[in-house]
């Protein structure tokens, strides 16, 4: 037993080489009787049947249930003009917080467009009512021309009919007097004027057929004269609605508003301003000039290990605990994320994983009035994972 291996392998006449290689496999077996490498084998193909803890452990931060909101620019850049709230204000949705720079400019263009929109809009007026009166009087003439001229005409018609009667009796007695001037009986002087009545009637029948023809041609062109005033009045109305820019002025306002709305910063949600990352009088470029969320009711956003997000269900109570609250705080699992991230929440233990793989977990908590003021608190979930009555994770099913 004393007997050294160099010396066994000299008493053996081993060579070397066999000699160094059963020195190696005699210290890896050594190496790992000491190490408990069998030992370790063995427990942990006897891990296999032990029941999972139940609970899930994970860090989380508490957030408002709108989520923090970043509120922005709608133009960029730009310079902070004004700023009408404070953090920890609360505010109600749509109320204006703050104007950037451009914000007046816009409002002075908006006012002189709609002083120009009143201008035009006067100036209209004042046109149209001349050109309906010009129809209107158009109008009017046509109907003269339609009710009187016709009477005119017929009243002319009636003369001719009564010269044509006078004339026929005339021609009658110039007859009768030609038979008694033959016979000796009538004077010539008789005669003379008789038949001097007769043509004097003749005359006075082509006179007033003559007048007829032209009231009847008057009538005519009367009409067509009337017709065009009437059209041309209405193009004159015409004419002055386009000629003043009524709709692009409203166009123009509109656009101005538009540019204005983007100026100014509103709240989109009910809530309390957070934090104001801006001041006026500091440039804005793209990104938050300052943050709000809706605290009436908070929530606490858990990192669940993507090993143990299994076990996680919709419904399942959560424990939250942290230094900074005076007692702890349940909530209930509201949704389960779909995508692995890597962790936001450090843990303060520097030998805990800095780059863990997590899912998010949402959990509604039971008392917000706690928590409202300690956004992006960090703190301890514990997620009961031993309730059966807890809905399916993902579906929501009983």
């Amino acid at each position: 037993m004393g007997v050294t291996l160099q010396g066994w392998c000299k008493l053996k006449k081993t060579p070397l080489v066999l000699c160094l290689l059963a020195l190696g496999l005699a210290v890896l077996a050594s190496y790992a009787a000491t190490s408990g490498y069998f030992a370790g084998n063995g427990e942990q193909h006897g891990d296999k049947g032990v029941k999972q803890p139940p609970a899930v452990a994970a860090l989380g931060r508490i957030e408002p249930s709108s989520e923090i909101i970043n509120i922005g620019a709608g133009m960029s850049p730009d310079r902070l003009e004004s700023l009408f709230v404070a953090r920890g204000d609360l505010v109600k949705k749509d109320q204006v917080l703050g104007y950037l720079g451009g914000y007046a400019e816009q409002i002075a263009q908006r006012d002189m467009y709609r002083a120009q929109l009143e201008e035009a809009k006067l100036r209209l007026k004042t046109e149209l009512e001349l050109d309906r009166s010009r129809i209107e009087s158009a109008e009017i003439n046509q109907r003269q021309v339609l009710e009187v001229s016709p009477l005119r005409i017929a009243a002319q018609k009636a003369q001719i009919v009564s010269l044509e009667a006078k004339l026929a009796n005339d021609k009658d007695i110039l007859n009768s007097q030609v038979e008694l001037f033959s016979r000796g009986i009538a004077s010539r002087r008789l005669h003379e004027d008789q038949k001097a009545m007769v043509a004097q009637g003749e005359a006075n029948v082509a006179s007033a057929r003559a007048r007829l023809a032209e009231l009847q041609h008057q009538f005519e062109v009367d009409t067509v004269d009337a017709e065009t005033r009437i059209k041309v009045a209405r193009a004159q109305l015409e004419r002055a609605q386009a000629e003043y820019p009524i709709a692009s002025l409203e166009a123009q306002i509109a656009a101005a508003e538009a540019r204005a709305s983007r100026l100014t910063l509103y709240a989109p949600v009910d809530g309390r301003i957070l934090n104001i990352k801006i001041k006026p009088g500091e440039d804005v470029s793209s990104g938050p000039v300052l943050t709000m969320g809706d605290t009436r009711l908070m929530r606490t956003v858990a990192e669940v290990y993507e090993t143990d997000i299994a076990r996680v269900r919709i419904g399942q109570v959560a424990t939250i605990t942290s230094r900074a609250l005076p007692y702890s705080v349940t909530g209930k699992v509201v949704r389960i994320g779909n995508m692995v991230f890597k962790n936001d929440v450090l843990n303060v233990d520097p030998a805990a994983r800095a780059d863990a793989r997590v899912v998010e977990v949402w959990i509604d908590l039971d008392d917000a009035a706690l928590t409202e003021r300690l956004t992006n608190l960090t703190v301890d979930v514990v997620i009961n994972t031993g309730d059966a009555s807890a809905a399916v994770a993902r579906s929501g099913r009983p």
